[in-house]
């Protein structure tokens, strides 16, 4: 069982990077852009310096946690194409609405609530896994229980948010 919810993880992140490296090869860069309107490319602030290719231990990836300290999350990798970490929501939590420029994925692995996409309400649980298209207006009700879930974004982009966000206290 585990060995099979692994390799589905691996296959999941896997096609997000290769959608998104299909997508930016297509793409006219942010410079090309620039240069082409005759003014300078708009640059990202990087909210966690972004992985080197290698193997991290869960134990040693940096944390942050919500202002309001009812939400944590593990940057386990970011690259240029992609961001992963893991999401822990205490029970009653709730993300407001909110739209980021890229696709996001998450699967919940432990507690549940209701997830509003572009309108649509739906309820998740242990084992569901959301897609969310660019752009989407989503928001997020958590149970009473503690969620924990994988969180994908296909572009390191949206994971900035994080950076407003607080290191744990020891």
């Amino acid at each position: 069982m585990r060995s099979s919810f692994l390799t589905s993880m691996g296959m999941f992140v896997l096609g997000a990077c290769a959608t998104v490296a299909v997508q930016s090869s297509a793409a006219t860069t942010t410079s090309e852009a620039g240069e082409q309107a005759g003014e300078a490319a708009p640059t990202a602030a990087a909210p966690v310096e972004a992985s080197l290719a290698g193997v991290r231990a869960l134990g040693d990836a940096p944390q942050a946690v919500a202002p309001n300290g009812k939400a944590t999350v593990t940057h386990l990798a970011m690259g240029d194409n992609a961001y992963l970490g893991l999401l822990r929501m205490d029970g009653g939590g709730a993300v407001p609405v909110h739209r980021d420029e890229t696709e996001e994925y998450i699967h919940v692995l432990e507690g549940g609530g209701v997830i509003t996409i572009d309108g649509q309400q739906h309820e998740v649980g242990g084992g569901a896994t959301i897609y969310m298209p660019a752009g989407a207006e989503v928001s997020y009700q958590n149970g009473d229980a503690e969620m924990v879930a994988i969180q994908v974004f296909a572009g390191p982009g949206p994971s900035a948010k994080y950076s407003k966000w607080a290191a744990p206290s020891e």
